[in-house]
């Protein structure tokens, strides 16, 4: 009998979360959803390699994110890369949770950060040891690409998201409203703590 079939089956959804949205909220319930997946743990990254700036501050992005997946029991929330000092790997975060967790864990990403994955802080030891659940995104020539090791993912199936962090703080920049975008009690806080503005 293989041993991964008595483990939980856990989703890892790292990001900026700055801020969290509804779009991050669809693609976690739809991978939990298609792939069984017992539950869906975010970490909002610390200081990520990968990205510009951070605009909002750790505790803040923190807590946004625990008020978007309140309602939801099979989210968590894990501040594990905020507490860290310096830039936060994937692959550290992952060793650390493995020893806390039995599980069989699934890296839940979007395509625009799974085709740069060859750039990843240790991107062969992570393609080795988990799977990724990739979540389509609107970039040219989604399928022109190759790794030099190998991958194993699978497509999420749902429609191309088209909200981003980016679009949400830009209209919060010039005044516009962003109901509907994010969820009531992360508007209620943005607006609360006058963050983006």
């Amino acid at each position: 009998m293989d041993r991964s079939e008595n483990k939980l089956k856990i989703g890892i959804f790292g990001g900026s979360f700055d801020p969290v949205h509804i779009g991050h909220l669809i693609i976690a319930e739809s991978a939990r959803n298609q792939f069984c997946l017992e539950k869906i743990i975010f970490i909002p990254a610390g200081i990520p390699p990968h990205r510009d700036t951070l605009i909002a501050t750790g505790r803040h992005r923190l807590e946004m994110t625990k008020l978007a997946i309140a309602d939801n029991p099979n989210f968590e929330v894990s501040d594990i890369e905020i507490k860290k000092e310096g830039i936060s790997y994937t692959y550290e975060t992952l060793q650390i949770i493995q020893k806390q967790l039995n599980a069989e864990f699934y890296i839940i990403v979007g395509w625009d950060a799974f085709v740069i994955l060859p750039s990843w802080y240790n991107a062969e030891k992570l393609a080795e040891q988990f799977t990724f659940i990739v979540a389509p995104r609107i970039v040219e020539k989604q399928q022109a690409f190759q790794f030099p090791f190998q991958v194993k993912y699978e497509m999420l199936d749902i429609p191309r998201i088209e909200i981003s962090s980016t679009l949400i703080r830009r209209k919060i920049k010039a005044g516009q409203s962003i109901r509907y975008l994010v969820p009531d009690s992360v508007l209620k806080y943005i607006y609360q703590e006058k963050l983006y503005e």
